[in-house]
């Protein structure tokens, strides 16, 4: 690339036409010398490795946990205020342990910014997980904001057969914006909440 010329600077009596002259005069000088740089605008291509990817696991189990998530079945039309869940033939106490704060959660489930298909997605992975951890006590942060997840959160939670109750979780956990679990493992409930942390 050639150098250009810069472009004459015409003499002018007025002091502020003499103070951008000394200005352009004193870049010039400082810049002389210099080159411009090569442009390659040429995204870079990644090197492909050669050692195999990991397979992932199959989403088939994620989609047979999907199965019990309908978005027609509704029960809690109204989620402004406190939120509470026993499935049918369970210890009616349960979801006054769970606002109680008896149990901590051991594992935390945070939706905010996800549209309601990946929260569905998220939410059965979460089942999934906790089964096979054997984890008993779950929280799922909903948020607030327009309301679409916490009012599709519960009323997914009340169809999976796994969920033994649910209560809005106690102001530590987040409130209103979030949910206490009890999920179903093969222990008797009096050993599900001896073998849960303390708060």
């Amino acid at each position: 690339m050639q150098k250009k010329n810069p472009p004459a600077v015409t003499a002018d009596s007025s002091p502020r036409n003499h103070a951008d002259q000394d200005e352009f005069l004193l870049f010039r000088d400082y810049v002389a010398g210099t080159r411009p740089l090569k442009q390659d605008k040429i995204a870079p291509v990644a090197t492909r490795s050669k050692q195999k990817r990991p397979t992932l696991p199959s989403n088939n189990l994620t989609a047979e946990k999907l199965f019990f998530f309908s978005d027609e079945f509704e029960i809690f039309a109204e989620t402004q205020g406190t939120l509470s869940y026993v499935q049918n033939g369970d210890d009616p106490h349960l979801a006054g342990r769970l606002r109680r704060g008896e149990l901590a959660p051991q594992v935390v489930l945070d939706l905010h910014g996800m549209t309601a298909q990946q929260a569905k997605t998220e939410l059965a992975g979460l089942l999934q997980y906790c089964e096979q951890q054997q984890f008993n006590c779950a929280c799922v942060v909903h948020g607030k904001g327009l309301g679409i997840l916490a009012k599709k959160v519960p009323n997914w939670l009340i169809q999976h057969p796994n969920v033994r109750a649910f209560h809005t979780a106690p102001r530590s956990w987040g409130k209103h914006g979030a949910l206490l679990l009890l999920l179903k493992i093969n222990q008797s409930t009096e050993q599900q909440f001896r073998d849960l942390p303390e708060r």
